[in-house]
């Protein structure tokens, strides 16, 4: 029992044997349920590097560095001991298995969780495995990712909090708000599930506040979780490669874990908008969980609430739900609802409330259909095995590397490398720091510390400078070229550059078994653009089929329509234009991410009226008799339209019917 003379260091010196205590009583049907969630996971692990933060996590926990803000120090030092201990393949490979485990051990916790609040083995089953094959979880169970981590976290902390629950003891609490803490240094959610923690407890057991060696052991426990935090600091003195934010300073320091100014892209603009995020998040609760169980989870809430801690899920979601609505971007909020794992994890218990209340009191109530109910309770998860294995199977998957292999290939040696956009710089940052590949190139990782490029010193002419993506320069002496898949700065007037085209398609871009979430979408899509734009003003009708690769790829990007959109405009195509900004309003109505604020909604309005002025200069052009007796919208009325467009003084409208004639005559 926890007392006063104890005091603190006491409670605190305690919590080993209590952990060690709680794993010891972990039953051996929830050890199995992780060995076989874990076989799955690994059957379809990633063998290569993945989209996203994956690259950039991998190279921190490699080398030891700091990555993005929060700097998850926690996965840091956890993926450098797993490396070494389980060098099995590549470490991308390692990383993989490492997120495998991680997600496997919280199934099987949940289900031991289950089993710990009386629920039968098939509430427990149910609760655990619908986890194990929803959509989002296993998204991230088998790559490079902090999530599976922080659904550990999540479930290990609420165990302790339900065994305090029942208990009533309070080294249990203190052990909860530890692991609070402890997990809020993989993924700052945590330090939110203390807030939810601390409502339920004072709920709970109102008394408590009057107990104030509990609250202050409980405020201790969580400090002294955040340890791992000082990893950042002591790090960055010894200048990693990776060392992003350079929290060397008190103010740095709390700069990089409170993510400061380093994400300003909140969907939520107006008391309207939590209706419709809200209504995502009830959907996608429905998808994830198959409806039958999102309903059981209702059911589960409302019918449990006497029965069992039903308090501490509802509010550890409504506590996912705020965060993500108020902080999230459209695509954190609408398309990855990775975020939302807290969420699900806590509907999945309450899922395993409502199939043990309907069960046993409503449907098969009889002692001797508990067979039957054990049976039953494994249909919904098998039916999420079975339709999600082909998208979630990332076995073969080779797209992220092969995009930036095939990059590098293309480089000159010495050349200096520019390096942006998730997608891109942080498998870079991978192949270059971990692997080794191209060591000879100066990759400089913009985005990792300031948002701006460090000042540079460079010729042109022979020390190469290239770019990922376009830096949006307006100097006159220079120009940026596109030359495949990067820019290349050449002085202005020089002979453009030949490109280098190292391949047309991506390792299994072409295989419909490789799965392609949003981001991969998206990787795809640039990588065509890229080829696009190289060919933009030296072959039309080969950038023209690379532009539509690009939007069948990536269908929901609304950077990549409004970018096409802005070059069918200066080519002088503008209904082709105004269909791509169109497409990007109707996608996301509000801001694109960019350097500039826009909004698609913008260039339409604008290129509506330039549309009007421009078919009235045509219908007036029409009655000239160099038109007469042609066929509107054949290749040779297109040419003719274009010379009298010229003599306007319309050229780019003039260049757009240059190339619908050229491509009339090429179909």
């Amino acid at each position: 029992m926890f007392s006063r003379k104890a005091g603190v260091p006491e409670a605190l010196r305690r919590l080993p044997g209590i952990a060690a205590r709680i794993a010891s009583a972990v039953p051996i049907p929830a050890v199995l349920v992780g060995l076989g969630v874990f076989a799955v996971y690994a059957l379809g692990a990633c063998r290569t590097m993945y989209v996203g933060d994956s690259g950039e996590l991998v190279a921190a926990a490699a080398t030891l560095g700091i990555p993005h803000p929060s700097g998850y120090p926690l996965y840091v030092l956890l993926g450098k001991l797993w490396m070494l201990a389980v060098p099995v393949g590549s470490i991308a490979l390692r990383m993989s298995l490492f997120s495998a485990a991680c997600a496997a051990a919280a199934c099987g916790g949940l289900y031991a969780l289950a089993r710990r609040l009386d629920l039968g083995p098939g509430a427990a089953w149910f609760g655990a495995l619908t986890l194990a094959f929803s959509p989002s979880f296993w998204s991230q169970a088998n790559i490079q990712r902090v999530y599976s981590l922080n659904a550990l976290f999540v479930v290990a902390a609420t165990s302790a909090a339900v065994l305090w629950y029942r208990t009533r003891k309070p080294r249990s609490l203190v052990l909860a708000f530890f692991l609070a803490g402890l997990g809020a240094c993989n993924h700052t959610f945590m330090g939110i599930f203390a807030i939810a923690l601390g409502v339920f407890a004072l709920v709970s057991e109102p008394r408590l506040l009057r107990r104030l060696p509990t609250l202050a052991a409980c405020g201790a426990a969580a400090v002294a979780g955040l340890g791992p935090y000082l990893y950042l600091p002591l790090r960055s003195r010894a200048d990693p490669r990776l060392d992003w934010g350079d929290p060397e300073t008190p103010g740095r320091f709390l700069d990089v874990i409170g993510r400061r100014d380093f994400w300003d892209r909140a969907w939520l603009e107006a008391p309207g908008d939590l209706g419709v995020i809200a209504a995502d998040y009830l959907r996608g609760l429905g998808s994830e969980l198959a409806w039958a169980g999102a309903a059981l989870a209702l059911v589960g809430a409302i019918a449990g609430w006497r029965r069992w801690p039903v308090l501490l899920p509802l509010l550890v979601m409504a506590a996912n739900l705020c965060t993500v609505g108020l902080h999230g971007s459209r695509s954190d909020i609408f398309i990855w609802h990775r975020y939302y794992i807290p969420s699900y994890v806590m509907a999945a218990l309450l899922a395993g409330f409502g199939w043990q209340y309907l069960t046993e009191r409503r449907i098969a109530p009889d002692p001797s259909a508990k067979r039957w109910r054990a049976a039953a309770a494994l249909v919904i998860p098998l039916l999420l095995l079975v339709a999600g294995y082909r998208h979630f199977d990332r076995s073969r998957y080779r797209l992220a590397e092969d995009f930036s292999r095939a990059l590098l290939e293309t480089l000159p040696p010495g050349a200096h490398l520019a390096a942006s956009d998730d997608n891109i710089l942080f498998v870079l940052i991978y192949l270059h720091l971990v692997e080794g590949l191209r060591p000879d190139l100066d990759l400089i990782l913009q985005g990792v510390g300031d948002a701006e490029l460090p000042a540079l010193r460079f010729d042109p002419d022979t020390d190469p400078l290239y770019f990922t993506h376009h830096p949006n320069w307006n100097l006159p002496a220079l120009e940026v070229v596109p030359v495949g898949l990067v820019f290349r700065t050449v002085r202005a007037g020089s002979p453009l550059p030949e490109p280098v085209i190292p391949k047309w398609e991506l390792d299994g871009e072409a295989d419909p078994r490789v799965p392609r979430d949003y981001l991969t979408q998206n990787l795809i899509g640039h990588f065509h653009y890229m080829l696009g734009i190289t060919f933009e003003t030296r072959d039309w009708l080969r950038a023209r089929r690379e532009f539509v690769k690009a939007t069948e790829a990536a269908p929901r990007n609304d950077v990549l329509f409004y970018n096409l959109g802005l070059i069918y405009r200066r080519n002088g195509l503008l209904r082709r234009a105004l269909q791509d900004f169109e497409r990007s309003a109707q996608i996301n109505p509000r801001h694109i991410a960019s350097n500039r604020p826009v909004r698609p909604a913008d260039r339409v309005a604008e290129l509506r009226r330039e549309i009007e002025r421009v078919e009235g200069i045509e219908s007036r052009l029409a009655s000239r008799t160099e038109l007469a007796g042609l066929a509107a919208g054949s290749a040779v009325y297109h040419r003719r339209l274009s010379a009298l467009l010229d003599e306007e003084g319309e050229r780019g409208v003039a260049r757009g019917h240059r190339l619908l004639a050229l491509e009339i005559e090429a179909d």
